[in-house]
């Protein structure tokens, strides 16, 4: 079973030419006045944002300009004003609000519930600065920092199989979260070190899904931590595995997620391969070569290299029996056609006429289905 639990957020709207609810009389109140400029919507937008970001459950606005481009564009303005900081869009659980028009001059009241208190967020700005002092360390640069704050949340975390904790906060004092909780904490880590971040929704086969986009060097790339963090069968049940931490969705195109994972809004193209962009730095920035060349075999990039792949059935046969002419006692590699691993390997042995007897170890690579292979050789 691949993870979800993406809860999309409910959004209750009730519009009115001349009533609207009754709401408490200390609700906060703001004249957003139509000017020469014309920025009466902007003005809209940012109020919307800065009263979604400080969590305040009932507050008033006034637009003064046409009533109908108001109740035509306001859900847009919304979602625009809620696009300026996606850790409170995907806080917000609900929200309804009403227009009530005089003439030209037009209030908007809004009710909004939080899954996260202003309070909760304060708990997990302070965890989050007490971890990124220990785990991020000075030198490190933003590719260092990605790996780094990806492998502590998957270390922190279990996915939550009663599908109820939602929130940064749940994942923290919980330690479970289900795919939203990943991304949320994912989120605030990143931008706590500066690095560009948004939160991705769309569907997996099992159902609704978020995940996380980040920026390097100017380019975007997909990572999705709840699906790094790997579930395991066992005796017939799934559970999570301990202390293991895969890097399949790390830092992907949107070609290569794209195989499971489809989103429902616009994201900015993620089009430059990471692998090749660790080649990249690793031949044009010698002082640091041994870094990237470290980050590289430590998320297993490696195996897309030409020397670790075999990409055949006569490739692995050539392969199999140079390694029993130079007596190896293992390999490993990638074979890139998985599904048909087990039939090409039996058919390579047989087809090298070597007398040695072998063990198979494989899993699937990434998600392009190729496999990981190690082979143990027994020459007695």
């Amino acid at each position: 079973m691949r993870k979800t639990g993406w809860k999309v957020t409910a959004v209750a709207v009730l519009l009115a030419a001349s009533i609207g609810l009754n709401m408490k009389s200390d609700l906060f109140s703001v004249f957003a006045s139509a000017s020469e400029r014309g920025g009466t919507i902007d003005q809209l937008e940012e109020e919307l944002a800065s009263q979604f970001q400080s969590r305040s459950e009932h507050f008033t606005l006034q637009y003064k300009g046409d009533k109908h481009k108001l109740s035509d564009g306001l859900q847009n303005t919304i979602n625009l004003a809620l696009a300026q900081d996606d850790y409170t869009a995907y806080i917000l659980d609900s929200y309804l609000y009403t227009i009530r028009s005089w003439g030209n001059l037009s209030t908007i009241k809004l009710e909004a519930r939080y899954r996260e208190t202003t309070e909760q967020t304060a708990v997990v700005d302070e965890i989050v600065t007490k971890a990124i002092a220990q785990i991020i360390t000075p030198g490190m640069n933003e590719h260092q920092k990605v790996k780094a704050i990806h492998d502590w949340i998957i270390e922190k975390l279990q996915y939550d199989e009663t599908l109820k904790h939602y929130t940064a906060y749940d994942a923290l004092t919980t330690g479970t979260a289900v795919c939203q909780g990943y991304s949320l904490l994912a989120y605030k880590m990143l931008k706590a070190v500066g690095i560009p971040v948004l939160i991705a929704e769309g569907k997996v086969k099992t159902g609704d899904h978020a995940w996380n986009m980040v920026q390097l060097n100017g380019d975007w790339y997909h990572l999705d931590l709840t699906w790094d963090d790997p579930i395991v069968k066992q005796a017939g049940t799934e559970t999570q595995a301990a202390s293991t931490i895969s890097y399949n969705y790390y830092l992907k195109t949107d070609d290569e997620i794209h195989v499971d994972h489809q989103w429902v809004k616009t994201y900015p193209t993620a089009n430059h391969s990471y692998s090749e962009e660790l080649k990249k730095l690793e031949s044009t920035d010698s002082a640091k070569a041994s870094v990237y060349e470290k980050l590289k075999t430590a998320i297993g990039l490696q195996w897309t290299e030409p020397e670790h792949t075999v990409a055949s059935l006569v490739e692995l046969e050539q392969d199999i029996r140079e390694a029993v002419m130079e007596q190896q006692t293992s390999m490993h590699f990638r074979y890139l056609h998985g599904s048909q691993l087990a039939a090409d390997l039996t058919a390579a042995f047989k087809a090298a006429h070597v007398s040695v007897r072998y063990s198979a170890r494989y899993e699937p690579y990434s998600n392009d289905g190729s496999m990981l292979v190690q082979i143990q050789l027994d020459y007695q």
